[in-house]
């Protein structure tokens, strides 16, 4: 007998995979345990979404659901001893404590999925004891092949960093869902209020949660646009939430037959658009669909060719700026610059400010001012690329194709519209518009407030919100089935109280990886040998 087969039978020594093919034997070995994400900016009501999960996946899928709230790891090994900042609340003071502490631990161990890590090392501890426990043995050390899959899920409450989500799903791979929750701005402020923060507290802890600019820092931000799930959840449509929720379990573990939304379907064919870019600065889709929800028109930021439309791969001539190698709108903002720096230089009075203390040209004062300009307002100007933008594309597009059918209709875009497009859109008669990133060089609401709204309420304005439903990332991993639907003709009924997650993996891989986060942990110094 070889020595393979010999270990085989030893991890199978139950008995129970003889007879089975070796993908039932690898089938077999996939866990149930099911591990979520929640990522939401500050005041968002994911509290209300983590009670929700919780209560159907206890009742309907007769899962154990653990909370693992990460801030909890910052009072255990905190830097520093917390202290009250002057003149602000104590609410705010609180707050502040654990986003610097939280930074501080980050910046330490030099490691920004550091809080992460210790609610991973929390997770294989307790499957560990579980093992141990059953070996009667504190001694026992358990191999991969000792642990037993769970009925159990794992909420991580909450992630804050892209660091964070990504050692998540290099561990998890598919058995980790992030759910992205968003509230209307002027909800989170008022729910932030009613824990007695003041008015302008409320906006610096607004600001910093979504995006502090410090490495170690929190980029809810940035996180929160990779998400599988957006949950737009607000007190207008809380009544929602639990089918909302119930509609992406379903999809998670495949226990009924769910299919896309028109918004789903129009925001998964503004992310498929977005790949045909070849712009240097980013990539943007939109696609526009009639009030019926029919699908109209797809558009991409790229650079228009004589003939109409853009430049696309294939073409005999191509003239994109990923051919020339330089972007015209960098190049032209920097021509700017040079251009008020020579506009100075040239003013008898006013070129002394570059003047050292003797009277002659400085040229570190030249650079710093330089490197001032580049990086005040200038820097987010737009004008000067070549590129048509994507919703640009997709409205004349759309007016080619469909012509009056787009009036009233809805524009889906993986970026928040800039200023230029906003008026497009509005002159386009398009009612409603949908995006997934944020886009904070944009004017839009600032110069068409008269036209253009964030309040989902309004009626007498384009309404811009962020998006809501399944990530265009998960579309078809979703929405293609991969079990039988049928036998004898009639629908499968499913077991939900043990069914699995339709994507599951191997216990025995989940706790391998598991061990590599306790050892960053111990590498890093925050944990001894």
């Amino acid at each position: 007998m070889g020595a393979e087969q010999i270990k085989l039978e030893v991890l199978s020594n139950d008995g129970e995979s003889k007879g089975k093919t070796t993908r039932e034997k690898v089938k077999n070995t996939c866990t149930e345990e099911l591990f979520l994400g929640i990522c939401s900016p500050i005041g968002s009501m994911k509290d209300e979404v983590i009670k929700s999960l919780t209560k159907i996946l206890k009742d309907t899928y007769g899962y154990k659901v653990e909370i693992l709230k990460l801030s909890d790891h910052i009072d255990t090994y905190k830097i520093n001893n917390y202290q009250s900042i002057e003149e602000k609340t104590k609410q705010f003071s609180d707050l502040m404590y654990k986003i610097n502490e939280g930074n501080a631990i980050r910046k330490r161990y030099n490691n920004n999925s550091v809080l992460v890590e210790l609610a991973i090392r929390d997770i294989y501890n307790s499957r560990a004891d579980e093992v141990t426990n059953i070996a009667d043995d504190p001694t026992f050390l358990p191999k991969a092949e000792d642990f037993k899959s769970r009925r159990t899920c794992f909420i991580f409450n909450s992630i804050k960093n892209k660091e964070e989500l990504l050692l998540l799903r290099q561990i998890y791979t598919d058995n980790f869902y992030q759910f992205s929750v968003f509230s209307p701005q002027k909800e989170r402020e008022d729910n932030l209020a009613n824990k007695n923060l003041a008015k302008d507290e409320i906006k610096n802890i607004i600001d910093i949660d979504e995006y502090d600019n410090n490495i170690n820092g929190q980029n809810v931000r940035g996180t929160f646009t990779d998400g599988d799930f957006f949950l737009r959840v607000s007190e207008k449509n809380i009544d929602k939430l639990d089918d909302k929720i119930k509609r992406y379990l379903h999809l998670i573990f495949e226990s009924s037959i769910v299919t896309p939304t028109a918004e789903e379907t129009a925001m998964y064919a503004a992310k498929s658009a977005s790949g045909n870019s070849a712009c240097l600065s980013r990539q943007v889709g939109a696609a526009i669909t009639s009030k019926k929800g029919n699908l109209l028109s797809t558009g991409w930021n790229d650079v228009p060719k004589f003939g109409g439309n853009l430049y696309r791969e294939g073409d005999k001539f191509d003239f994109r700026c990923n051919k020339t190698g330089n972007c015209s709108n960098d190049e032209q903002k920097d021509l700017l610059v040079q251009s008020i720096i020579e506009t100075l230089q040239e003013d008898s009075e006013l070129k002394t400010i570059f003047f050292n203390d003797e009277g002659y040209t400085d040229m570190k004062k030249i650079s710093t001012f330089n490197s001032k300009l580049r990086n005040s307002k200038i820097k987010d100007l737009i004008e000067f690329s070549r590129s048509v933008h994507a919703e640009m594309h997709a409205i004349i597009s759309g007016s080619q194709i469909s012509g009056e059918k787009m009036i009233n209709g809805k524009l889906f875009s993986t970026t928040y519209p800039c200023h230029n497009c906003a008026r497009h859109i509005i002159v386009a008669g398009i009612k409603e518009v949908y995006y997934i990133e944020p886009y904070k060089k944009s004017l839009g609401i600032t110069l068409h407030d008269d036209a253009i709204t964030e309040d989902e309420t309004s009626t007498d304005k384009v309404r811009i919100l962020i998006f809501d439903g399944v990530a265009p990332r998960k579309y078809l991993t979703f929405f293609t089935n991969f079990a039988e639907r049928k036998q004898n003709g009639k629908i499968i009924l499913k077991d939900f109280k043990n069914i699995k997650p339709k994507i599951a993996k191997s216990l025995q891989a989940l706790s391998t990886l598991e061990t590599q986060a306790i050892h960053s942990l111990k590498e890093c110094g925050l944990l001894n040998e």
